[in-house]
């Protein structure tokens, strides 16, 4: 398996309030945007991953199940412990993340998704995006308000309906992917308002994995870099069985 991490603070904003994890010791892979006032969302991405690594690092995973139900209960306390900390601390109130967070079990991608950060799934018969942003836009498409091309000009397309840390309970969908021949994104919206699902497609496709990361890199800065840009590549056609 190669895995290739990148983030990027962009050429707009001062900070970087995105934050992921790719582990040394287990096939976990986390990324979170924040958001909030001055530190708060670098707090609350920071926070919610950092809470979710210790969880997977201290329990003892034997099936797919136990990895299921690992990342329903990580990210419940993550939840709480970002809910808690924006509600007890003035300068962190109402700060949340987004969370994208995967985990390779034997020939499984188990996945789960909170916010307008995203998941695909990319193979010779082209890219998937497996995850729904959780926003605005998305509910006026879901009532029929919009059109899909409406939804990709329309001015409020990032604001979010649900975010880790913003409400007391919080309850994911957990879904897995079979692995064999496909490579995984998980990637902040930097990157996706920036670069076009087929151009990221072609990039992954015709490049080796480092490169392709550079390559996104570079075509996300050089479109504008409006925000922080973080992504994690996962190519997952050398697991073994």
């Amino acid at each position: 398996m190669k895995i290739v991490s990148k983030t990027n603070v962009g050429k707009v904003r001062e900070k970087n309030e995105d934050y992921y994890h790719v582990s040394e010791n287990l096939p976990l892979f986390i990324l979170a945007d924040g958001m909030g006032g001055h530190l708060a969302g670098e707090t609350a991405s920071a926070t919610a991953v950092k809470t979710i690594v210790h969880e997977f690092e201290s329990k003892n995973i034997k099936e797919a199940a136990d990895v299921k139900t690992l990342i329903e209960e990580s990210i419940e306390l993550a939840n709480k412990v970002v809910f808690d900390l924006a509600n007890s601390v003035e300068k962190y109130k109402g700060m949340g993340t987004t969370l994208s967070i995967a985990y390779i079990f034997e020939k499984q991608f188990i996945y789960a998704n909170v916010g307008d950060s995203r998941i695909y799934e990319l193979d010779k018969e082209g890219i998937r995006k497996l995850t729904r942003d959780d926003t605005y836009v998305n509910y006026l498409l879901d009532i029929g308000e919009i059109t899909e091309e409406e939804a990709r000009v329309h001015p409020n397309k990032n604001v979010l309906t649900l975010a880790l840390g913003t409400e007391k309970k919080l309850k994911v969908n957990i879904q897995s992917r079979d692995i064999e021949g496909k490579k995984f994104l998980l990637c902040s919206d930097g990157l996706t308002n920036m670069v076009k699902e087929e151009d990221i497609y072609k990039l992954l496709m015709e490049n080796e994995l480092e490169d392709a990361g550079n390559m996104l890199m570079e075509k996300a800065l050089d479109n504008g870099g409006v925000d922080n840009i973080t992504f994690i590549l996962i190519d997952t056609s050398r697991c073994e069985s």
